[in-house]
């Protein structure tokens, strides 16, 4: 009975054997049938290698063709980037739900069966990702060399930002999904976040750095082709023009009283006349103009003189009065009416029972109590203010509303 081992170094064998006719496949894009071949098509066929394209000639089988230009870095025309990412993405969730169940179930060996096929699955992921990227980045920095026109790089840079588009959004479902922590709290699934997070959610930032740069390069890029476009077509359609008309010469354009009007798209060039102050013919010219010249404002710039002390017995300075504002007023009403009673005083209660203060407004008065007695914590130490404020709206609200401050003399 053969092994699964030994059926691997059979398929090998094969392909090796028939070596030259897969090559041959692979770069003609298909292989004739004909007595020289027609055994090794036939063994080729049964080893799934090869497949009908027409009658009597085959092509290689897509994986094969696939993984051959993985290897060679072949570059095909508006390559299917990264197509089963996101079904391999969503394939993860099942295999971890079977694993679990299989596990609580009691029934191990399928629950080994569905870890390996979650392994599996996990570097397929990591690999297509990797090899996606590998992709993008080398038509990001060749700049789409396998087409000649314009209008081609424009919907080939079009069809790859949307590829990319794509990757990026199941690498955000990976994220978003956070399998790493859910693998290690459900039984049975310890094992499954060991390649998970080696192969997948170690690297997402890297892949997603990646991302970002390639998205960058292919927008900016088709950016500068938007830009380059109306001058292409008018080069195009000059080219027609020329090739349409063999005999055409352009005009001299010495000889037109005018330049036509495509002469003057282009920009002038800028010119600066200088005089030169060496020739004496000119000397009298500038010296005219110098006069005519109005004569520049001298702005002096004073000093500032240092004070000088006064002498004793000097008459003083007029003294200055300054009116205390209202709420200065207010607060030192208010902190002869807390330390005259034992009991709290409400400020807002005080400030209503008060005359002469209902041009202050109640917030402004909370807020100038609040702030004085913060400021001022030393020289008010014979008193306490205590704030009383609202009940939150949110358990999580970081506000803090202040309806009253209560003040007492300090025990």
């Amino acid at each position: 009975m053969s092994t699964a081992g030994d059926l691997v170094i059979k398929y090998l064998e094969v392909l090796h054997r028939q070596r030259a006719v897969l090559a041959e496949a692979y770069h003609r894009g298909s292989v004739g049938k004909s007595d020289d071949n027609a055994r090794a098509i036939y063994e080729l066929q049964q080893n799934r290698a090869l497949v009908p394209f027409t009658q009597d000639s085959y092509r290689l089988a897509s994986s094969l063709a696939r993984h051959l230009d993985e290897v060679l870095q072949k570059e095909r025309m508006y390559a299917a980037v990264g197509a089963n990412i996101a079904e391999l993405a969503a394939r993860l969730p099942y295999l971890i739900d079977e694993t679990e169940k299989a596990h609580l179930e009691g029934r191990q060996d399928d629950a080994d069966s569905y870890a390996d096929n979650f392994n599996s699955a996990v570097f397929d992921l990591a690999d297509s990702i990797s090899n996606a990227l590998q992709y993008l980045r080398m038509l990001a920095d060749n700049r789409f060399a396998n087409v000649s026109t314009l209008a081609e790089k424009q919907r080939q840079n079009e069809y790859y930002i949307g590829r990319a588009e794509r990757i990026s959004e199941a690498l955000r479902h990976l994220q978003m999904e956070d399998l790493a922590e859910s693998l290690e709290d459900r039984p049975g699934c310890e094992s499954l976040a060991v390649a998970f997070r080696f192969q997948l959610a170690g690297r997402l930032p890297e892949w997603r750095a990646s991302l970002l740069d390639i998205t960058d390069i292919l927008k900016s890029y088709l950016y500068r082709l938007r830009q380059v476009e109306p001058a292409a077509r008018r080069l195009r359609a000059f080219a027609q023009f020329l090739k349409r008309n063999p005999d055409y010469v352009a005009p001299d354009v010495d000889e037109m009283a005018e330049p036509p009007a495509w002469a003057l798209r282009a920009k002038p060039l800028k010119m600066k006349a200088r005089p030169d102050l060496s020739d004496s013919a000119t000397s009298e010219a500038l010296a005219d103009l110098a006069r005519s010249l109005p004569a520049a404002k001298v702005l002096v710039k004073r000093e500032a003189k240092l004070g000088v002390l006064a002498e004793d017995g000097a008459a003083p300075s007029a003294s200055v009065a300054i009116t205390p504002k209202p709420y200065q007023l207010a607060f030192a009403r208010f902190l002869v009416a807390v330390a005259a009673t034992d009991t709290p005083v409400s400020a807002m209660d005080w400030k209503s029972a008060e005359a002469g203060f209902d041009d202050l407004p109640g917030d402004i008065w909370l807020h100038c109590v609040l702030y004085e007695a913060a400021m001022e914590r030393r020289r008010l130490d014979r008193f306490q203010f205590e704030r009383v404020e609202a009940t939150p709206d949110h358990p999580l609200s970081g506000n803090i509303v202040v309806w009253d401050v209560l003040a007492r003399r300090a025990e």
